[in-house]
């Protein structure tokens, strides 16, 4: 009996969903109507989801994931020719992983190697979820890649994940030759969570003086700072696949494990605490529209001193949730950066930031803003016209880089 309210009430919200709930993208988006197709069919999964949690039968996230994996499953199923892949999946050093290997690497000399870091906001997705993404790369490049299976909030919040994609990298840079791989030339990347992720394990390794280190990092529109949810220049409004409040939830999931930050986060308590220090000079909106004034040069605070017994604070400060925040000599030493921005993104200033910051510290780097681009249209790049040129910019990019 339970079902069949269920499958009714589903049946309401999608016919809701349809007609009432999806936001029509703004002009200058590439590909609008595919944009509103995919908006609408996640209004529809969410109010499905939450019907579902309500009646007590599971949770959002972990309905969103059942999808997420179908679809990976059928995907992973229909990618790629299967005789020229070998796909293994394993352990590094107790971390799950996927292993691609274009079978041609195995008749060359040592090859390059790339780890790689799917999306899903911290709490969706795994090394299925963008296989055609990595036996993509693996088949066009002649490269290992290694998809990581990272922790997931919030049962797992942070560091487990990046903990988890720390490990798998160093066991790679470690064991590269057993794949036929030059530990020499391994780069990182990762698109939207998993470009932040990408971020933090180069900056990490970084700091610890790994040798071999990573030799560059591939940043698709990843979030690079918490203490603004939305840089102050974002200008589109709650008309893209997530809208500030869904990227509070999922912060508030990742960081902490639960939702209780929510309202402080959406209530973007911190600039007015760091107003005035050299924090807010990273953010100066005057780096993405330069017929602003720039910011004078804040004070230079040391990152205990201004959180001063605020947790959350020092959660937002600390480099390895915000790399854009780091300390000027760990900024320094980073690898050549491929990066991108999507001009409809809520988070579209968080990599003009980086890259910036990037520059300035000396650090060789590649920023594309691709002014019709929106958030996730890498992944759907055999479907959207932007998503594959940002994939042949990849891949050339790859191709003269490692």
């Amino acid at each position: 009996m339970v079902w069949v309210e269920v499958a009714m009430a589903m049946s309401v919200l999608g016919v809701l969903a349809y007609w009432r709930y999806t936001p029509v993208p703004p002009e200058g988006v590439s590909e609008r109507e595919k944009r509103k197709v995919v908006i609408r069919m996640k209004t529809i999964l969410v109010d499905i989801g939450t019907v579902l949690e309500f009646l007590g039968l599971t949770t959002l996230i972990h309905f969103l994931r059942a999808v997420w994996e179908y679809r990976s499953r059928y995907q992973i199923n229909t990618t790629g020719p299967e005789s020229l892949l070998k796909v293994t999946e394993t352990t590094f050093d107790g971390v799950k992983v996927m292993v691609l290997e274009p079978k041609s690497a195995k008749k060359q000399n040592a090859v390059p190697g790339l780890v790689y870091l799917h999306g899903g906001a911290f709490c969706f997705g795994s090394a299925a979820s963008c296989f055609h993404i990595t036996s993509h790369l693996a088949l066009e490049l002649g490269t290992v890649v290694i998809s990581v299976n990272y922790r997931l909030a919030p049962e797992h919040k942070f560091p487990a994940g990046l903990n988890d994609c720390v490990t798998a990298t160093k066991y790679f840079l470690r064991q590269a030759q057993r794949y036929n791989v030059d530990p020499s030339r391994i780069g990182i990347a990762g698109h939207s969570a998993g470009g932040s992720l990408a971020a933090v394990v180069t900056l990490k390794l970084g700091q610890e003086k790994q040798n071999p280190g990573l030799k560059l990092q591939v940043l698709l529109y990843p979030s690079t700072q918490c203490l603004m949810l939305t840089a102050s220049t974002y200008k589109y409004g709650p008309c893209e696949l997530q809208s500030v409040w869904e990227a509070a939830y999922v912060t508030s999931l990742y960081l902490f494990g639960d939702r209780s930050r929510i309202e402080r986060i959406l209530a973007n308590p911190y600039p007015a605490k760091l107003l005035g220090t050299h924090y807010m000079n990273f953010l100066d909106p005057s780096l993405v529209d330069p017929a602003l004034p720039p910011l004078p040069p804040g004070r230079l605070v040391r990152r205990e001193d201004i959180a001063a017994g605020d947790s959350d604070l020092e959660m937002a400060l600390n480099p390895h949730v915000s790399p854009l925040l780091a300390e000027e000599e760990d900024i320094k030493g980073l690898p050549p950066t491929f990066i991108t921005a999507m001009e409809f993104d809520i988070i579209r200033d968080h990599a003009i930031f980086y890259a910036k910051r990037l520059e300035r510290a000396g650090v060789k780097v590649k920023m594309l803003h691709y002014k019709t681009g929106a958030h996730g249209q890498f992944e759907g790049f055999r479907w959207y016209e932007t998503g594959r040129g940002m994939m042949e910019d990849v891949l050339s990019y790859l191709r003269e880089n490692l």
